[in-house]
């Protein structure tokens, strides 16, 4: 890819930026030197800069460049570098993990939070991509720029790929210097035919992205004296590329290359989350006379009461019922019953939400107007339902599942069948009671494909798997197209989303899964690559101030939710992530594996716990946020709000679907994903013998899943670890193990 290198000194007037002094002009090509920059009499800076080939990677130069103000002061200052493009092209796809996708190159509607489809002129099947006002480059005339900071992506980077040259290019830096986090502005010129990427520290936005829209930012340039130094180093890869997936593809090998290996914490073994949660679960979210879980603990709002889909309604009862107490399993078939014979629409879906008095289409805080229901919620169900009903059948509580549901089973089912056959989509939002399309497009109904899979298999019929074909073949190719996927969350318009990547990631998996076709396991992998764009690859150094900087707080597997809703969250909403582990089965890719032990081991430590109460919210609380990104104001990095969220559910989830131990006696190899540690302490003919510990003050009970490499071959399908063995530890404990074959014994 065609680009120069230009050290520059960034000058500014309350915060406006009004003179860039070039140091001077480099080419890509190794080599080590210094650049003078006179600022008349008052300063001189230095820039040394040393680029060369990066010893670990082929396609790799690392970039180091620090500059010295050597005499005189200077004030309101910034440094960085600008990478200058050529033969730039509008049709480039821009990448900033978790915050840019196709440079946001959409059409946008500026509206209050929280932003919602309601204005007619929306209400098409073909409506275009629309997003929310967020940093874009412009997809007509005018000022095309994005400027962010490290905090808002997932991943400090910027990856390019161009359609036209076959090329893609990467550049991956760290955090943050002494002086905060790294500014990152790219802007195109105005014929778009060249654009110039910023690299700069200390960060000065004019605006920033706020909850919805863009504000002035309170960004503060520096002052610098003699003697001081800054230091950016920047490793830079280029490769040929014929598609956009092949910049996820180089990106899931590159995510984590300034990433220290950390020693990671271990606070509370699952089963203890598992308990705290469900305690207050039966205690706060239970309504006895309304029949169902609220999905919060603030009942006068409508959207904490009932919710189907997205946040856990129709999902909480699938963890209960696995590994619940007869309290809670009891509690989940009367919620089912509530959802199966009390909320069904004439049109086969669900309603959204309710009070149990009232049952609404959907909406967020309000109702939405035109019958709008996120068909999100229905496919979450039609995908959770089964999961439940082989649960029922399998603990011998089978004699609940009644002709009714059944037949409610079956018209949810048959509705999405007529809703393919007469648009050939999903759609975002549906009329609950007609079924037709009010908001088409996006990747809302990506989940899906794999209800109706599992439907198929459940009911024994042909045209289920044969619309789950189809539609997942319509998804794959529509991400595939555009690089994106998006329409998960509710209010968020159409903005690239996290929840939308991981439910096509779970239905690659399950189709996958149910026919045996390995192309399905083949789109699975590139889907997980677009999946780990939003995961957090680094711990986001918190200022010390802030609640997760006193905790102590790791972000690395953290998810972040969309290009919207500017903050990380304890887990995926609202899923396992076991799909990733069937991923690595199924390829022996340990890249799979990995992103799920981030994933799933980073949730405990946002737990508040009668022992460790987080910013005094209840026991059993697990807040949503994990704000790396300013967009609630810089008081809230490293801050929540008040509030219990969806993020209890999917811990309850990593619980049930997510081995604590996973252990392949004949190969050695040994993940603790749960909050323990295992040490292998030798491989021998007959498997493997491990130290396992529990470093933390609480009972583990460990899920585990032992077997034999040849069998990752044979799908794991649902409730796997339902009759897998459990090791229990005593807080502090530390026992060794042999493993082999499927099973283990005491040494």
């Amino acid at each position: 890819m065609n680009f120069t290198i230009t050290p520059v000194l960034l000058l500014y007037n309350e915060q406006k930026l009004v003179s860039t002094m070039p140091f001077g002009t480099l080419k890509p090509k190794v080599g080590a030197g210094r650049l003078d920059l006179f600022c008349g009499a008052q300063a001189k800076w230095v820039c040394e800069y040393d680029i060369a080939p990066s010893p670990e990677e082929p396609h790799a130069i690392d970039m180091t460049f620090n500059f010295i103000l050597k005499h005189g002061s200077m004030q309101s200052a910034a440094v960085g570098v600008v990478f200058s493009f050529g033969n730039w092209s509008v049709d480039n796809y821009v990448l900033m993990p978790s915050a840019v996708y196709n440079g946001n190159r959409y059409e946008s509607i500026s509206m209050p939070y929280p932003p919602l489809f309601g204005d007619p002129y929306f209400n098409r099947v073909d409506l275009p991509t629309t997003i929310t006002d967020v940093p874009r480059l412009n997809i007509g005339s005018g000022v095309s720029m994005i400027h962010q900071t490290t905090g808002d992506l997932a991943t400090p980077s910027v990856g390019i790929f161009d359609p036209h040259a076959k090329e893609c290019f990467w550049l991956l830096l760290p955090q943050q210097t002494n002086f905060g986090n790294f500014g990152i502005r790219l802007e195109e010129k105005s014929d778009r035919t060249s654009a110039e990427l910023l690299i700069a520290t200390p960060c000065v936005r004019s605006m920033r992205q706020a909850m919805c829209g863009q504000v002035p930012s309170d960004d503060k340039s520096a002052d610098f004296y003699a003697g001081q130094e800054i230091k950016l180093p920047l490793r830079i890869y280029t490769d040929s590329a014929m598609e956009i997936q092949n910049l996820f593809d180089r990106f899931a090998q590159i995510r984590k290359i300034f990433t220290p290996p950390d020693k990671r914490k271990n606070l509370f073994p699952f089963s203890e989350v598992w308990q705290t949660i469900e305690t207050k679960y039966n205690k706060m979210n239970w309504r006895a006379d309304k029949g169902f879980y609220c999905v919060g603990t603030h009942h006068e709002h409508i959207t904490e009461q009932w919710q189907l889909g997205w946040v856990g309604g129709g999902i909480v009862t699938h963890a209960f019922l696995f590994g619940g107490t007869e309290q809670s399993k009891q509690n989940s078939i009367t919620n089912l019953n509530t959802i199966l014979t009390k909320t069904q629409a004439s049109s086969g879906f669900f309603y959204g939400i309710g009070d149990g008095d009232h049952w609404y289409s959907d909406g967020f805080s309000k109702p939405h107007p035109y019958n709008m229901h996120l068909i999100r919620k229905s496919g979450d169900f039609l995908y959770f339902l089964p999961k439940q009903f082989q649960l029922l059948n399998t603990i011998a509580l089978d004699r609940c599942i009644s002709s009714a549901w059944l037949t409610a089973y079956r018209k949810l089912a048959d509705a999405f069948v007529g809703l393919w056959e007469k648009y050939r989509q999903f759609g975002q939002f549906v009329n609950i009671e007609t079924g037709e399309i009010i908001v088409g497009g996006s990747h809302c109904g990506a989940i899906v494909p794999a209800g109706l899979a599992l439907a198929s298999r459940y009911f024994n019929e042909p045209k289920y798997m044969d619309t789950a074909l189809q539609a997942g073949k319509y998804y794959y190719d529509l991400y595939r197209q555009t690089g994106i996927t998006t329409g998960g969350p509710g209010e968020i318009l159409q903005n690239p989303d996290s929840e939308s990547a991981f439910a096509l990631l779970e239905s690659m998996v399950i189709l996958y899964e149910t026919t045996h076709d390995t192309k399905w396991l083949n789109v699975a992998e590139n889907v997980a690559k677009l999946c780990a764009t939003w995961c957090v690859s680094y711990n986001y150094n918190f200022p010390q101030n802030t609640l997760f900087g006193k905790l102590g707080i790791d972000t690395t597997g953290s998810v972040f939710a969309n290009t919207q809703n500017k903050h990380s969250a304890p887990a995926i909403c609202t899923l396992s992530g076991d799909c990733l582990l069937k991923l690595f089965r199924a390829t022996g890719k340990c890249f799979y594996l990995d992103l799920l032990d981030d994933i799933a081991h980073n949730i405990p430590q946002y737990l508040s716990h009668p022992d460790r109460p987080v910013d005094g919210l209840p026991s059993g609380y697990i807040n949503e946020r994990v704000n790396m990104s300013d967009w609630e104001g810089n008081e809230m990095v490293g801050n929540i709000f008040d509030g219990s969220t969806w993020a209890e559910v999917s811990m309850m989830l990593t619980y049930i679907e997510v081995p604590g131990l996973y252990v392949q006696p004949d190969t050695g190899l040994v993940r603790a994903i749960d909050n323990i540690e295992a040490e292998t302490i030798s491989c021998h003919r007959d498997g493997v013998d491990v130290r396992l510990s529990n470093p933390t003050n609480y009972n583990a009970d460990i899920r585990t899943l032992i077997e034999l490499s040849a069998r990752c071959s044979m799908p794991l399908g649902q409730n796997a670890l339902l009759r897998r063995p459990v090791i229990s530890l005593r807080p502090r404990e530390k026992k060794e193990f042999r493993f082999y074959g499927d099973t283990f014994k005491p040494l």
